[in-house]
């Protein structure tokens, strides 16, 4: 649980840094959970940290106050246990001894409680051990008694002891639970404001990127499907003939960036985008190794120079097998 959290919280940190290192911007101060005071980034950082630690702290104080809790709670099913057992004991021994008791007094008559007085039977000897077994086991069983109910006292008066340590942990267990809830939603609380100033962050970079997009990818998709019907010259770079890489190696250095002249190397040049994110003057490229690229111009066509029999023409996005794209600059 509290491996978790950390990786929670180290994640939350990690997004202050970024968020704030992109937007240039701190935590608004809203309330002490959320709040980055100045707007400053080491300070809304700091905050994180802080509260992750607090977090950390106070589940590790519940956790220690829960344990002590439940073994304080078991310890006491435990005495309770014992008790029942003991006192098991004595029920069936005093049950015990009062048969007994009335057996002994069926077998010397109805009449009275104590041994006549009468001359004893030829047979006295085996009477005499009779009687004899019966108080031994009758004393036994009295002794059994007697050992259970004090062992019954004793373990009354600890369980009375553990009983008193649980109604003193309880309440203690309760309030580090509701601290550790109250830290826990701080943390969730900073972590949704820092998500929010990422989403916001992510936004306006996209927004950024689409106005740079517009003005150096239009130049660049201008100039490549200008070339449309030109031929394909392996190495060539224009401005007659290109080979695949050449034709956006040259039309990207419209907008100002110098590209490898080289696919593979191209792949590497720029980010990495997903398909659903291309832009007209993305380069996109295909095989697998990457052995070809094209330039996106939208509308689910690229602009490329094919091969030395076609030359330089517009595709569409998925004649050939698609291996990536990336975003120039």
């Amino acid at each position: 649980m509290i491996d978790g959290r950390k990786r929670h919280h180290a994640r939350a940190a990690a997004i202050v840094t970024a968020t704030l290192t992109t937007v240039g911007l701190g935590l608004a101060a809203a309330s002490p959970a959320t709040a980055a005071p100045n707007n400053d980034i080491d300070s809304a950082k700091t905050r994180v940290d802080r509260l992750a630690e607090q977090a950390d702290t106070a589940a590790g104080n519940h956790h220690r106050a829960q344990l002590k809790l439940t073994r304080a709670r078991t310890k006491v099913d435990r005495l309770t246990k014992q008790i029942k057992h003991h006192r098991e004991i004595v029920t069936d021994s005093r049950s015990a001894l009062a048969t007994s008791a009335v057996e002994e007094v069926e077998e010397y008559g109805s009449g009275g409680t104590s041994v006549p007085t009468r001359d004893l039977p030829k047979d006295s000897e085996v009477m005499l051990s009779n009687v004899t077994l019966v108080s031994e086991d009758t004393d036994g069983r009295g002794q059994a008694m007697v050992r259970s109910s004090e062992r019954v006292e004793k373990l009354a008066e600890r369980r009375a002891d553990v009983r008193d340590q649980v109604s003193k942990l309880a309440p203690r267990e309760k309030a580090l639970r509701n601290q550790e809830a109250k830290v826990d939603s701080r943390v969730a609380s900073a972590s949704a404001v820092v998500e929010d100033l990422e989403e916001k962050a992510e936004q306006k970079r996209l927004a950024a990127e689409q106005k740079r997009m517009e003005a150096a990818g239009g130049p660049a998709v201008a100039y490549a499907k200008a070339q449309v019907g030109k031929s394909y010259v392996y190495g060539a770079m224009g401005p007659d003939s290109f080979d695949c890489s050449g034709l956006t190696m040259a039309a990207w250095k419209q907008a100002g960036v110098s590209l490898p002249h080289s696919s593979s190397a191209q792949y590497a040049s720029g980010r990495q985008i997903s398909e659903s994110e291309l832009q007209p003057g993305d380069l996109v490229f295909y095989y697998s190794p990457i052995s070809h690229v094209g330039m996106y111009i939208g509308n689910g066509q690229i602009v490329n120079a094919l091969n030395p029999g076609s030359g330089v023409q517009i595709s569409g996005l998925h004649d050939m097998p698609y291996s990536g794209a990336v975003r120039p600059g």
